[in-house]
């Protein structure tokens, strides 16, 4: 294990700070005024002055910033603002497709962050979205559905996608991704390999590819293997989570309130001072809040105790053991369950049977399952075989389609059932390629 992976796993189960008093505001200072009989003039000067001195104050941040600016550049709905302190700063700007990723801006992602690792000018990379409303959805699924259907599939896809998720994990730097509102597929794998993942309070995070044919690719079972049941979970069903979910399994690093998200920004990208995870921890420490996961607001919290009867993946050797047991769950045989974990039984069953794709869903619990043993490269390895050949399919076609098109929410997927699948089968997924140029390669 390197350097950076060692950092990485230490801020990924990394403990949250206590509530720190943030002593950093700026403070303008008004004169006291010298004539004692002019009291109300006085004090009316001097609230005049104090808004001269707000707007100077003002204006001389924004002259601050703007003579800090390097250098500016937009290609591919990518924004890139490269500081004096060395600061390279990556605005996804597509708001109006959530910021889903092309090949094109996947292209040009790759070809700056490996611009940035070799850098020596560069100290530090921040990756964030132009809107709060989604820090980014994901693959772009049409152009992904076209390559689909292509004579080439996903591959080429993929193999861009995956070649730079491996980078931003290795990235021998601190990289950090602000993340605010819709974060699912590419999204997760843009912000998940970051050494620092600071969130704000209005995440929705999810891996939900079994419900189109696909699978939760993108280097996260790395992370989600460490997580126990609650990653299983997680891969299988697909669940939307939120920022104290987040927080609670350590897939985030920093909580930073959205009130404070430009103010921690423009410090990074304007402290003259950072020269590595040093400082740049110190500025995101002063900021950073603490969350209290709690069974009111953290889906994860709430659950906890039956996901971990139904998902416990060193218990339960197939998915077929896990849809007995939630069976089981509904059932109640032994009147032990709240109205609560049956109504998530019976939600979470009808999941895995009848809106995922049933090839999607034992791919996802095997790849979980070998993922636990693996370094990132491996796993990589492993998801372009399996990405590859299950992109290559008609369940991801029909997923598609049914699911985000016409929306019926009924596609005919091939097999149809989790009980008609067996293990070699799977297996197959897993092969290594006959053909070496579609393996995983390192950029």
């Amino acid at each position: 294990m390197n350097r950076i992976e060692i950092i990485k796993n230490h801020l990924l189960f990394s403990s949250q700070p206590q509530e720190q008093y943030n002593n950093n505001n700026i403070i303008i200072e008004i004169n006291n005024c010298n004539n004692n009989n002019n009291n109300n003039n006085n004090n009316n000067n001097n609230n005049n002055n104090n808004n001269n001195n707000n707007n100077n104050n003002n204006n001389n941040n924004n002259n601050n910033n703007n003579n800090n600016i390097l250098k500016e550049m937009e290609n591919n709905k990518i924004k890139i603002i490269e500081y004096k302190n060395g600061c390279k700063r990556i605005i996804l700007n597509r708001s109006e497709a959530l910021n889903s990723l092309t090949i094109e801006m996947l292209k040009f992602l790759s070809e700056k962050l490996k611009e940035f690792n070799y850098d020596d000018n560069c100290k530090f990379v921040i990756i964030n979205s132009s809107t709060e409303k989604s820090f980014c959805s994901g693959g772009d699924i049409k152009e992904f559905s076209q390559f689909s259907q292509s004579s080439t599939g996903v591959n080429p896809f993929i193999k861009v996608e995956y070649a730079m998720d491996h980078l931003i994990h290795t990235f021998n730097k601190p990289i950090l991704s602000f993340v605010n509102g819709i974060v699912m597929g590419g999204g997760v794998g843009l912000s998940a390999h970051c050494s620092h993942r600071i969130i704000g309070d209005n995440v929705q995070w999810a891996m939900p590819e079994n419900r189109i044919g696909y699978f939760p690719d993108v280097g996260t079972s790395y992370f989600l293997s460490r997580l126990g049941s609650i990653g299983l979970y997680l891969a299988m069903v697909g669940v939307k989570i939120n920022s104290k979910d987040l927080i609670n399994v350590k897939l985030a690093t920093h909580y930073i309130p959205n009130e404070l998200f430009e103010r921690t920004l423009e410090e990074l990208c304007n402290d003259e001072d950072i020269e590595g995870y040093r400082q740049i921890e110190f500025i995101l420490n002063k900021y950073r809040k603490t969350l209290y996961p709690d069974k009111e607001s953290s889906h994860l919290v709430f659950y906890q105790t039956i996901i971990n009867r139904c998902f416990n993946n060193k218990e339960f050797k197939s998915v077929i053991e896990i849809l007995n047991q939630l069976k089981e769950e509904i059932e109640n045989v032994n009147n032990k369950n709240s109205k609560d974990e049956v109504e998530w039984a019976s939600k979470t069953l009808s999941i895995l049977l009848d809106q995922s794709c049933p090839t999607s869903v034992c791919i996802s619990f095997e790849i979980i399952k070998r993922a636990l043993q693996m370094n990132i490269e491996q796993i990589f390895e492993m998801e372009i075989r399996v990405g590859t050949r299950i992109g290559n399919r008609q369940d991801l076609s029909q997923g598609v389609f049914k699911t985000l098109i016409d929306k019926t929410h009924k596609p005919i997927y091939s097999p149809s059932s989790i009980y008609h699948i067996n293990q070699s089968f799977i297996d197959s997924f897993f092969l290594p390629f006959d053909d070496e140029k579609k393996e995983f390669s390192i950029i």
